[in-house]
């Protein structure tokens, strides 16, 4: 046994042996930074991971066949939802089989508690393969810094921390593993059986994203994109041409037995571009066969022509398709403006430069300077780099959400910087020789003190990552802070889904703004009318027009729902007794209730439709700083959220008691009311 340790001492090198413990911190890092919500107790975060959770459920109960058939009856009441139709199968699939896995090996761990660790894993595996591509993009310096850069962003802590059980997990894991199998796929070095392994891997990587997230469009397109940059830049090889199309190939293969997806997918613009990609690498490869230019030239335009008409042809006769209203969006922001429903997201707006600051921190210096110094030496590997960064910055600049995709080429790409940086500074202290004899002799001497002090600086710098990180990671799940941005408990809504899960009859529909629908499902598990899905945006409309109206006009609204219960959640209550602006409830939502029901933005400063009460109150006296703006007493909504704060003096202060609408539950807080509707 002491022979082979010492053995294995003789074959791991001193560096081997540094890095490896350099890696494993790192990891660390990454786990306890994701596990701080844990302060404020063990919950899923936010509002999609809930349902997500309830798919992952049902799966470990009845088996992964009944995903195929599952409607649920309890969401988007009375149509109900087809899951297998309108959600994807890669995540709730991958948390059941690590839930079978951890009872296999013994841990009594439920469904619940394999969802709410699940994204910490995931995290921890994305810094990991940030390692590995960030080594074969500047080598193993530059994967350690981009491992740690990445475990340290804030941006994927936002979508990795503890709870936050949604598709972002698995898709930037997936796009890192592809793009890691993609660009050893193009190694000239590599054997062919290689080249094919990796890329039937990176195929299976791309197909296990598209199964997992609706933003798979983004990484299939870009490496169509960088399949285009290379024809450009004249790096063309048969080794792009078998890789490419087996990705693309089994990529889509996978795609279409996802029933969300289905054979539609391939006809969606950038699929079809992606194969217009592929056509054209077919077009030079058998260009190449001509021996004169200009027959070679004559073959290439009228391909090229060809396939142009084709287009053009089938987007004519609509065998073309654009991607759904939010992806649209995306490409162009402006589009948003004529979309309340996708505007209403919060993450949905568009970054501004204190957001990249606030998410990126240094990187938002050292990743621009990464790609100066990627350009310098233009591998396969950087090229595709500099095309990930640039075509992400759009996007993330386009939509706040969208930063998670651009944090791995940012962390990367500022990993190479930094380590390109920090190499003359490094010889200097290990006293190497970095200058010509001749030319040290009439240049001054750089000491190892100012080597020592530049990296130590750098340093420090890089630590102020670590704080933004805590920063952060450490903030209560969005159901224990009752959707606050503070780090405090409120129990309103644990206390609201458990009245109502112990307390409502079980046939009870739930009338309430889509945003707490899943919760109102999955955890009070009672009938809602619409929820975070958004798959139905007339019925939404219906909602807002309803809360937006007198009682009369909201119970005919209503009765064809056999509407039995409203809920309003509103955040006022808490804000007048706070000196900060914590107005995140219905009281600030009921604009977009507006807006999606079909009201304009005139209409909305009308002091016909909206009335003006003071921002903080004291005792019972309101003082009149900071008004803010809600619907005028008449409506349900004003009516529901004023009662249930203030009872019957609710009527000093522009309210009134409802007439059809009893109070049935008021939470600890009065930030959420339930009533029961009297017809």
């Amino acid at each position: 046994m002491v022979q082979s340790l010492r053995g294995l001492r003789r074959k791991v090198s001193r560096a081997t042996a540094l890095r490896a413990a350099s890696l494993t911190f790192v990891i660390l890092i990454a786990i306890l930074v994701r596990v701080m919500p844990i302060n404020w107790g063990f919950f899923l975060s936010e509002f999609d991971p809930y349902f997500h959770y309830d798919v992952t459920n049902y799966i470990v109960t009845h088996g992964y066949q009944s995903w195929y058939s599952w409607h649920v009856d309890e969401s988007w009441f009375p149509f109900g939802r087809d899951i297998w139709l309108t959600s994807f199968p890669g995540l709730p699939f991958s948390a059941a089989a690590l839930h079978f896995f951890l009872r296999a090996m013994g841990l009594q761990v439920s469904v619940l508690d394999t969802c709410i660790v699940f994204p910490v894993m995931m995290g921890v595996l994305g810094s990991v393969l940030a390692y590995f591509l960030g080594k074969d993009v500047g080598g193993k310096e530059a994967g350690l810094f981009s491992a740690l850069f990445l475990a340290l962003n804030s941006a994927y802590i936002g979508r990795t921390h503890l709870g936050f059980f949604d598709d972002e997990t698995i898709g930037v894991f997936g796009m890192l593993l592809a793009f890691i199998c993609f660009l050893r796929s193009l190694q000239p070095e590599k054997p062919w059986k290689v080249v094919l392994s990796y890329a039937t891997l990176a195929g299976l990587s791309m197909g296990y994203i598209a199964a997992s997230w609706g933003a798979s469009r983004y990484p299939i397109s870009l490496i169509g994109v960088f399949a285009v940059v290379m024809l450009i830049v004249k790096r063309y090889s048969r080794r792009l041409l078998l890789s490419y199309s087996v990705v693309m190939g089994i990529c889509m293969l996978v795609s279409v037995q996802v029933p969300k997806l289905g054979y539609p997918f391939l006809t969606e613009f950038s699929n079809l571009a992606a194969l217009g990609v592929f056509l054209l690498m077919c077009i030079i490869e058998v260009s190449n066969t001509f021996t004169t230019a200009r027959s070679k030239a004559i073959f290439v335009s009228g391909m090229v022509a060809a396939m142009a008409a084709g287009t053009l042809f089938l987007w004519h006769y609509g065998y073309i398709s654009l991607p759904v209203a939010k992806f649209i969006s995306v490409l162009n922001p402006f589009e948003r403006v004529g979309m309340p429903l996708v505007e209403s997201v919060q993450e949905h707006r568009p970054s501004t430069w204190s957001t990249f600051y606030y998410e990126f921190g240094l990187l938002v210096f050292l990743a621009p300077l990464g790609m100066y110094f990627a350009t310098q030496r233009p591998t396969n590997a950087n090229l595709f780099m500099i095309t990930y960064a640039l075509t992400t910055l759009y996007f993330s600049a386009s939509m706040v959400r969208l930063a998670i995709i651009m944090a791995p080429a940012f962390c990367i790409l500022g990993a190479l910087s930094t380590v390109e940086i920090l190499k003359p500074f490094v010889d200097i202290a290990m006293v190497k020789v970095i200058f010509p004899r001749r030319r040290m002799r009439s240049a001054p001497r750089v000491g190892k003190e100012f080597s020592l002090s530049f990296m130590f600086t750098l340093f420090i710098l890089l630590m102020f990552s670590l704080n933004r990180a805590i920063i952060s990671a450490e903030v209560p799940a969005t159901i224990a802070s009752a959707s606050l941005p503070v780090r405090q408990s409120y129990s309103d809504w644990p206390e609201t889904l458990a009245w109502m899960r112990n307390s409502l009859p079980d046939n009870a529909v739930v009338f309430s703004w889509w945003d707490y629908g899943y919760w109102i499902t999955v955890m009070g598990q009672r009938v809602s009318l619409a929820d975070n899905g958004t798959i139905n945006g007339t019925q939404i409309s219906v909602i807002g027009r309803a809360f937006l109206s007198n009682e009369t006009a909201a119970l005919t609204m209503m009765k064809p729902y056999n509407v039995s219960y409203v809920l309003v959640f509103t955040t006022m209550y808490p804000a007048m007794r706070s000196s900060q602006p914590l107005l995140y409830g219905d009281e600030v939502k009921w604009r977009w209730m507006a807006k999606i029901g079909g009201m304009n933005d005139t209409a909305l400063e009308d002091t016909s439709v909206v009335q003006y009460l003071a921002y903080y109150v004291w005792g019972t006296s309101w003082y009149s700083s900071y008004p803010f703006a809600i619907p005028k007493s008449y409506t349900v909504l004003s009516k529901l959220m004023l009662y249930g704060m203030l009872g019957d003096q609710a009527a000093q202060y522009g309210g009134s008691k409802p007439e059809h609408f009893g109070l049935a539950f008021s939470s600890s807080n009065k930030m959420v009311f339930v009533y029961k509707v009297t017809y």
